[in-house]
């Protein structure tokens, strides 16, 4: 049996979580909420590399015990998990740059990052990224449940 159904509930519970945590600070601008908004989505997308990796390994189980019927349903699930581990690194990336101050963006020739713009990216990537996961999981729920493909022992129907 694959991995990838006991691991991928962790990066989707953190990234959306996180997701949600950076649309609520929004408005109320608390640094602790900015501080945990960015842990939850970084390590979300750490972890969702992995659930990615292994959906490989899924893959290749769905072939062997269900056929290449299913070619055209994983490869749109693969697709949209993929989507949404980019925009959440995206939204990871962005968040540890600028909201963080890894990078001095004020002087030495930068303009200053108008603040405005960047809380609007960010709500605009986590709302994506929920919808892109949402997807996703519901492509993923499909190909077990809706292709009589459930992981357990039939006889005890």
């Amino acid at each position: 049996m694959p991995l990838h159904p006991l691991i991928v509930h962790f990066p989707i519970a953190l990234l959306v979580f996180g997701a949600v945590i950076e649309i609520v600070n929004v408005v109320f601008k608390k640094e602790t909420l900015n501080q945990f908004g960015t842990l939850l989505i970084t390590f979300g997308v750490i972890l969702g590399i992995f659930a990615l990796l292994s959906g490989e390994g899924a893959e290749e189980f769905a072939f062997q015990n269900w056929g290449q019927g299913l070619h055209n349903q994983v490869d749109l699930h693969s697709f949209f998990a993929n989507v949404s581990i980019i925009l959440f690194g995206i939204l990871a990336i962005i968040k540890l740059l600028f909201k963080h101050s890894i990078l001095s963006w004020s002087g030495s020739g930068y303009k200053q990052i108008n603040k405005g713009i960047i809380s609007i990216v960010i709500v605009f990537l986590s709302i994506s990224g929920i919808v892109s996961l949402a997807i996703t999981g519901d492509l993923g729920g499909k190909l077990v449940y809706e292709n009589d493909n459930i992981l357990m022992d039939k006889t005890t129907k």
